[in-house]
């Protein structure tokens, strides 16, 4: 057990990375990597409280002079906000639920399925491959699918594609977690009475929760964040967050003030729901990598 707990000591980040150039480049990495995550954020958030004035000069103003609260104001009043903020909570959480509640399902007919090893690792390796296909390659299809459909500037449109592209991944981490889950459990609960829905949603879905969660955060996060298909399926009734923030970049330059206090509304919900299931999400993630 100390043998065990000396070489996980050796190999962990912390300890690689003091091995490999010294304990001193390890306050550096670390400074760095703060500055580069910090950075970012600091400036979104002074920007979104300058006066106008001070967004727009050059060399940039690095402290506002005075916190304003105008560009908070002017977002409100003067864009769509409101109504993409309310497209972006319908169209993410209904999407989540219903990817969750399909990709579940698949992974468990994958995993518990007759298929041999091979073929449930082909179709593992499928569900992968499509979601790294670049979602460019699919957006004139799309665009003619959903027309012919009469499906343009519609909720129903983006939660299609949205679906569509978040569950391939869903359904490759839940195959995992679904093959960790011990068969001895499912045939005894059948040996008790209890039929497929009552053992799936009783038993093997409360044993994958981390799972679940994880995948909620991730598809939840792909489409509050999703810009592509927003824009070209969106004209004015169905428009979200990102597209209101690309709306910014106008024919006098970026509106640099309106645009961060979006992009600061626009983080609040991701960041709230992260980090109230931070435990669960980062056990899933852990637990998901480990395929059997």
């Amino acid at each position: 057990m100390v043998k065990r707990r000396r070489h996980a000591d050796r190999t962990s980040p912390d300890a690689v990375i003091s091995n490999f150039a010294g304990p001193q480049f390890k306050w550096i990495y670390l400074v760095t990597a703060l500055i580069v995550v910090l950075f970012p954020l600091y400036w979104l958030v002074t920007n979104a409280f300058k006066l106008e004035q001070e967004y727009r000069t050059y060399p940039p103003v690095i402290w506002p002079s005075q916190f304003t609260m105008e560009n908070f104001i002017k977002i409100f009043t003067e864009s769509q906000l409101m109504e993409s903020l309310s497209n972006s909570v319908i169209i993410s959480v209904v999407t989540t639920v219903i990817t969750l509640f399909i990709g579940s399902m698949a992974a468990y007919a994958v995993s518990r399925g007759t298929l041999g090893r091979r073929m449930k690792h082909f179709f593992g390796v499928w569900f992968m491959v499509q979601k790294m296909y670049p979602a460019i390659c699919t957006a004139i299809p799309v665009y003619m699918v959903m027309r012919s459909m009469k499906l343009i500037d519609t909720l129903v449109a983006l939660i299609i594609m949205n679906t569509s592209f978040n569950l391939p991944l869903v359904i490759w981490l839940m195959m995992g977690f679904f093959e960790q889950v011990p068969y001895a459990l499912e045939e005894s609960a059948q040996l008790d009475g209890c039929g497929f829905i009552h053992r799936f949603f009783s038993i093997v879905l409360p044993i994958t929760k981390p799972g679940l969660i994880s995948s909620a955060i991730l598809t939840f996060t792909a489409t509050w964040n999703e810009f592509l298909f927003a824009v070209i399926l969106s004209i004015k009734r169905s428009k979200t967050l990102p597209v209101i923030i690309a709306g910014f970049i106008t024919d006098r330059g970026l509106e640099w003030g309106p645009m961060a206090a979006t992009a600061m509304i626009t983080l609040v919900p991701v960041v709230l729901l992260t980090w109230a299931v931070q435990k669960d999400f980062v056990k899933g993630m852990a637990m998901g990598a480990v395929k059997g």
